[in-house]
């Protein structure tokens, strides 16, 4: 089949190379649109203003100077190709994209302006071991191996979203999201005065400099069972259908329905 290739680690990110490869290996055709830089932690979000420059470097190969979603917005509306492509790839992510992750996740996010785009996704990640090493060669087989179970599962309400641990035992667990919990912490580097001019006089203020400290592995708030944080926890792949929109609060919704109809009209 014909697959496109993005992601949010850039166009030349490793992830996605050995992607490219291995589905090459298997007889894909493969086309790319990525970043043209490490885009990681965008989510869904869209270049609105402004222009974006697509370049092509090699032949059905660009890399796009916006966000990954735009890479899969301007592929699709900015005819980079000649048809559309059978299935999209996001990935492979360096890094997890479990649970609350994808709310933050420029790989799903891709996705899903893929599936929004008519077009059956997939986001696949894995994470580094101790020694820094990724699996990606082993990520990128094991979804060569399920491709055609995975291929019919996707369509414009449904991605499919892979995680495979360093220490995979090479079996796969059906997965549900759960909340995690992030450590991180904000680092105050310095404080920087300065004056602040208006109409009528002149004031001072101060300028803090901030960035996030990361590092520290989330934990899942509370033990629920089935999760994707368990199952690459105890060694296996994690596959999870993502709803492209995001599913209701049955319990609150009935609520209001109910709210709704005792209410009273304008």
């Amino acid at each position: 089949m014909t697959i496109l290739l993005t992601n949010d680690d850039g166009y030349q990110s490793e992830g996605i190379a050995v992607l490219e490869s291995v589905l090459k290996r298997a007889g894909h055709e493969i086309w790319v649109c990525a970043p043209s830089h490490e885009r990681s932690a965008s989510s869904h979000s869209m270049t609105l203003r402004g222009e974006i420059i697509v370049t092509e470097y090699s032949s059905m190969h660009f890399h796009c100077s916006g966000t990954p979603s735009d890479c899969i917005l301007y592929a699709r509306k900015g005819n980079l190709f000649p048809r559309l492509p059978d299935l999209v790839i996001s990935g492979i992510n360096h890094g997890y994209n479990i649970s609350t992750d994808i709310l933050y996740s420029g790989t799903v996010g891709a996705a899903s302006e893929a599936a929004l785009m008519d077009m059956k996704s997939i986001a696949i990640s894995c994470m580094k071991d101790s020694e820094g090493i990724f699996p990606f060669v082993k990520t990128a087989q094991f979804l060569v191996d399920h491709l055609s179970a995975f291929f019919p599962l996707c369509n414009v309400d449904t991605i499919i979203n892979i995680n495979v641990p360093p220490n995979w035992n090479g079996n796969w667990k059906a997965s549900r999201m759960s909340h995690l919990d992030y450590h991180d912490a904000v680092e105050q580097k310095e404080k920087i005065d300065q004056k602040i001019f208006d109409t009528k006089d002149v004031r001072f203020g101060t300028s803090i400099v901030l960035s996030l400290k990361g590092g520290i592995s989330p934990v899942q708030k509370c033990e629920t069972e089935g999760t994707d944080f368990q199952a690459i926890t105890q060694g296996f792949a994690s596959v999870s259908a993502l709803s492209v929109l995001p599913p209701l609060n049955q319990a609150i919704q009935a609520k209001l329905n109910a709210m709704d109809i005792g209410s009273s009209h304008v």
